[in-house]
């Protein structure tokens, strides 16, 4: 049997920080459409090692995106 938990949680940023975490978390949206439109494209090659090989270098450069995020 599965289980599914889903939590809704506050993030609590100082002001100064807001614009960079809204700024982080719209290139990560963007970074996921992208990585889903090459999916869909490429016959849905969901293999891990497949996908970061070839899209790694991309998302961090294309998206700006830490290492961690781009995983």
């Amino acid at each position: 049997m599965k289980f599914t938990k889903t939590l809704k949680i506050r993030i609590n940023v100082p002001s100064e920080q807001e614009t960079l975490l809204r700024q982080m978390t719209e290139q990560y949206r963007q970074a996921c459409n992208f990585i889903s439109e090459y999916v869909f494209t490429h016959s849905f090659d969901l293999n891990f090692f497949s996908l970061n090989k070839v899209l790694y270098r991309n998302i961090r450069g294309k998206f700006r995106l830490k290492s961690q995020l781009a995983q």
